[in-house]
């Protein structure tokens, strides 16, 4: 049996689509995963060019006559044919100068093989599939993997049951994968000419708005036309052929005359490939496009980590100022009690400390506590309220790009987004962890105390320095208790009296100097426990900017990583389907171009 031999450029280009389908395979294992179907049919493809045969494939629903069919355009009862499926296999009939009516299973169970010289010529071959529709479900698992091999479809569709749900699915798979198909309408004997004509209309009407196909239409009898036969096969004609069959033939024989079927089997697996580039571009186009919606959200995750960063500022600056508020109030009436308090007037009079510390606190420090008690706490529930938002935020966030990554594993292949989704279901649970660790008050709790005690320290610490003063500038504390320059001071005020007469201008000075240094002193005390409860409030606010930053930057970038990686990867297979595209262009112009010779 011949098949149809490839010598000069025409052979070399026969190796590169091999290699074209080999190479299309591997790129479509990587998209889809190894056990893909479609690499399994380049592959087999591949191997068709190889052996180089002319494969012409008919398919139809079971009992549609594809047997009669095969048998008539032959000449030839070779085949089976019953009302009953005979076999689950697929009828091969190989070229061969003499007919073989005893088959061979070239593959036991699947494919039986026989050989005539009745097909149309050297390497060419017509293949029978088991009907669609059969009863045996094994039946359109074989016609479908055939499919795909086939170089020109012959479908067969009977005219009592035209266009039926599954003889639409098959043209549309058939005109998915790129092949050329001719559409023969059997069992023409069985209706009226009128009849004829209308069902041949419909079926044209169908396949042009259900499939956008418009190929060949051809009514025949293939009973009828095996009942007349001349002997002559495929490439014979017969003035009287019954059945109509000689429409057929010729059609079919001015094909093979106008393009040898090698230029076909080559343009038609090149077709193949083209419908498997543009059905994986889609693919990775639907890839690229999850990935990039992924991305988005990603993306303004990360930048709401930041927002949430700065916006910590604003409410820090916001109670800031309302401490300084309270501290500048807490000068001014402090500057009013020393002006109050030291005086001359008083030199004479005899103050309790006590007393005094007691009208210190009443007067200057007033409701200062609670009112930085209710600033510190404001602020930490503020952040907390905040932060509580936030953490919820992104939890709400990440469980939607979760979703997401779910929708796009259900439309894609699991693999790819294993890596990235593992990354989101540790950073959701890392989320959760910071969210409840909310749930308590410490942290208001700790701020509170750190303010309470600091201003209890000053109010203590100030009052004690005050009293001091006024003691000394009273004459009330004991000569042994003070320092020398104390001693100095107190010297200075016993004979205040005298300096009041005689020296009055420098003594007015003096007193006027301890006055500011004891302001000086107050708002010393003072700046320093206000830069305390900044520092706190600032300490506080980068432990929590330093949370989001961290787990902006530590935690979520994995998922962007893994985001990113899918990105590139897809990027590069649709490249490489690109450059595939490219080579086919470039193979069919050689083809069109180069000329072949069939041998017997």
């Amino acid at each position: 049996m011949a098949n149809i031999v490839l010598e000069g450029p025409i052979a070399s280009v026969r190796e590169r689509e091999v290699r074209l389908l080999s190479d299309l395979a591997g790129t479509v294992s990587e998209i889809s995963g190894s056990e893909a179907e479609d690499k399994k049919r380049l592959q087999q493809n591949a191997i068709d060019l190889q052996d180089m045969f002319f494969l012409v494939v008919v398919v139809g629903e079971f009992n549609a006559g594809k047997s009669t069919f095969v048998n008539a355009l032959l000449g030839d009862e070779l085949l089976p044919m019953g009302i009953t499926p005979t076999t689950d296999a697929i009828e091969l009939v190989r070229w061969s100068s003499k007919p073989g009516k005893e088959p061979q299973w070239r593959e036991p169970g699947i494919v039986r093989e026989w050989s005539h010289p009745n097909t149309g010529g050297p390497g060419v071959v017509i293949v029978d599939t088991p009907g669609t529709g059969s009863v045996f479900r094994k039946h359109e698992t074989i016609a479908k993997n055939f499919l795909s091999r086939s170089d020109l479809v012959i479908f067969l569709i009977s005219a009592k049951r035209a266009l039926a749900e599954t003889e639409r699915l098959y043209l549309e798979l058939a005109r998915d994968y790129g092949k050329k198909i001719v559409v023969i309408i059997n069992q023409a004997d069985l209706l009226e000419k009128r009849e004829q004509k209308e069902v041949q209309a419909f079926v044209q009407q169908q396949l042009r708005e259900l499939l956008d196909l418009r190929p060949d239409i051809f009514m025949i009898s293939a009973k009828q036309a095996l009942r007349g036969r001349t002997g002559g096969g495929l490439f014979s004609s017969a003035a009287n052929n019954p059945g109509d069959m000689n429409e057929v033939r010729d059609y079919l024989r001015s094909t093979f005359q106008r393009v040898p079927p090698a230029k076909q089997k080559l343009l038609a697996q090149l077709d193949f490939a083209d419908s498997m580039i543009r059905k994986y571009l889609d693919h990775l186009d639907q890839h690229l496009s999850l990935v990039t919606s992924d991305t988005a959200l990603a993306q303004a995750l990360r930048q709401e980590l930041e927002q949430q960063a700065g916006t910590l500022n604003d409410q820090l600056n916001t109670s800031q100022r309302e401490l300084d508020k309270v501290f500048l109030e807490l000068k001014a009436r402090g500057r009013a009690f020393i002006r109050e308090n030291l005086t001359i007037q008083n030199a004479t009079q005899s103050l309790d400390r006590d007393e005094m510390r007691d009208k210190f606190e009443k007067q200057v420090v007033g409701n200062a506590m609670d009112q930085i008690t209710r600033i510190s706490e404001d602020y930490v529930n503020a952040v907390v309220d905040n932060s509580r938002r936030y953490w919820r935020s992104i939890l709400d966030r990440l469980t939607q790009l979760e979703s997401m990554m779910d929708q796009d594993v259900s439309a894609v292949d699991a693999t790819g987004y294993a890596e990235q989704r593992a990354a989101l279901q540790e950073a959701i649970a890392i989320a959760d962890a910071e969210l409840k660790s909310y749930t308590n008050d410490s942290l208001a709790e700790n701020l509170r105390n750190t303010f309470r005690t600091n201003l209890v320290g000053f109010s203590a610490g100030f009052t004690f320095a005050l009293g001091g003063i006024i003691s000394v500038v009273l004459g009330l504390a004991a000569p042994g208790a003070v320092t020398a320059a104390t001693g100095a001071i107190v010297a200075t005020f016993v004979v205040g009296p005298v300096l009041l007469v005689g020296g009055g201008a420098a003594a007015m000075l003096y007193w006027r100097k301890i006055k500011r240094d004891a302001i000086a002193e107050l708002e010393r005390r003072l700046d320093t426990l206000q830069d305390s409860y900044h520092q706190a409030m600032l300490d506080l606010t980068n432990r929590e900017r330093n949370r989001m930053l961290q787990y902006g930057q530590q935690i979520l970038s994995p998922v962007f990583s893994q985001l990113t990686v899918l990105s590139d990867r897809f990027q590069a297979q649709k490249t490489a389907l690109q450059t595939y595209g490219e080579q086919s262009k470039d193979l069919r112009k050689e083809i069109g171009a180069i000329q072949i010779v069939t041998e017997s």
